[in-house]
């Protein structure tokens, strides 16, 4: 290609995608650290429109139809600093421009691990951790010797995907290929894994009114792990869907223990270093198990982080991406509890109507943002994942026990109407 004009001082190449970060929140925590070279797939449907909005804060680059080799020749003619990027969709492919442009981040043979389920497990076991039964199988066609040796109850998901999309219980074999065909229908394709339910702990474990799991948000820089925080949950909508987070977790001192051990030898079993993590973790009555190791960190964490102990978890992404020490520290102090709802409609509604209440929400004490995430006559479906919620709620309350308020005024004071 042509001469480029590259801006000057430190410049990061960004692998862009609209259903990640914001793009608003990514130039705030890149402005006094570098210039970002944007890098976008336009092949994807909601990426060419914001292709303007990046163009103001840095040079945009498609490497839609490119081969690899065509990617990095592109990207190196810039000289970037670093490369990132915060969505799984994108991992693989920046880890193997990172590779060919000798930039930090994840390798090739990591990022395939941290995006690909079935390879993941594989590794974990080999470490010594503990993993459920699995086998992987075909949308079109599934192995009954395989399952059967899997046993029920099941948990059946794609083999790469985010969000708990296409992710669903199963109790038979036969309930199994029902759902594998209905994922068929509605456009999946490709390899699923099937894996045994991970046993629930004891209602209660995790916190009152609160889900038996959790997440921990890590910084990897030079084999030093450090755990920035430790994000509960509220309990899931069906099947798998996420309807809220915040931090820190309601966790006994010893499970917080066991849990960060986990996470730690997590990472290290799939050689983790220089990346920001989100590892899903899932108390059981014989100890903590690994649910996923996501590598990047997990949406919504970074605001809940600066909420709680005003941390920059997205600067330190990037901070690591150019090779600077980041500036984060283990288990900071919590100054406040922060919170993240996803607010999903119930399920006999499947085209939205209307959204009552949201007025009167967004006035409550320890609300700050309520935001619509889906439109007036949108399909509504539970296949969407957390991607589908109707509605989110963000802010800070004082105690777990506020948030349980703040929970019970959204089931209260909102009504998602439809049909």
């Amino acid at each position: 290609m042509g001469e480029v004009e590259r801006p000057q001082g430190p410049l990061l190449a960004y692998f862009y995608h609209p259903r990640s970060f914001a793009t608003l929140s990514l130039t705030r925590a890149m402005r006094e650290r570098t210039t970002p070279l944007w890098l976008v797939d336009s092949t994807h449907p909601d990426t060419r429109p914001m292709t303007r909005l990046l163009s103001r804060s840095g040079p945009v680059v498609d490497l839609a139809g490119l081969t690899d080799d065509e990617s990095a020749a592109t990207v190196a003619a810039y000289v970037p600093d670093g490369i990132l990027t915060l969505a799984d969709a994108h991992l693989v492919r920046t880890a193997d421009l990172a590779n060919r442009l000798e930039l930090p981040f994840h390798s090739p043979r990591v990022a395939r691990l941290l995006t690909d389920k079935s390879r993941q497990r594989d590794a974990l076991e080999a470490a010594g951790l503990r993993v459920p039964r699995r086998c992987v199988v075909r949308v079109e066609q599934v192995d009954r010797d395989a399952v059967a040796e899997v046993g029920f109850p099941a948990v059946v998901k794609p083999r790469v995907g985010e969000a708990s999309r296409f992710t669903e219980p199963v109790g038979s074999i036969d309930e199994l290929e029902s759902r594998l065909r209905e994922f068929r229908d509605d456009g999946a394709s490709g390899d699923y894994v099937v894996e045994s339910y991970i046993p629930d702990a004891p209602v209660g474990r995790a916190g009152d009114g609160f889900a038996g799991y959790v997440s921990v948000e890590s910084v990897t820089t030079n084999g030093e792990i450090r755990h920035v925080a430790v994000t509960g949950r509220t309990p899931p909508a069906w099947p798998f869907r996420e309807t809220g987070f915040f931090i820190p977790a309601q966790l006994t001192p010893d499970d917080l223990d066991e849990v960060l051990t986990v996470a730690s030898n997590a990472l290290r079993a799939l050689d983790v270093d220089g990346a920001c993590t989100h590892t899903e973790i899932k108390l059981t009555p014989s100890g903590p198990v690994v649910i996923e190791v996501n590598g990047r960190i997990g949406g919504g964490v970074p605001e809940m982080v600066e909420r709680a102990t005003g941390q920059d978890l997205l600067g330190a992404a990037i901070d690591v991406a150019l090779g600077r020490s980041p500036d984060v520290a283990h288990l900071a102090p919590v100054q406040q509890l922060a919170y993240l709802l996803y607010v999903h409609a119930p399920d006999s509604v499947h085209r939205l109507a209307r959204v009552e209440g949201l007025d009167v929400l967004a006035t409550a004490e320890g609300v700050d943002e309520v935001m619509l995430n889906r439109s007036i006559g949108d399909i509504l479906h539970w296949s969407d994942g957390n991607h589908g919620h109707v509605f989110s709620v963000a802010g800070s309350v004082r105690s777990h026990d506020e948030l349980r308020r703040i929970l019970h005024e959204v089931n209260e004071r909102v009504a998602i109407v439809g049909g």
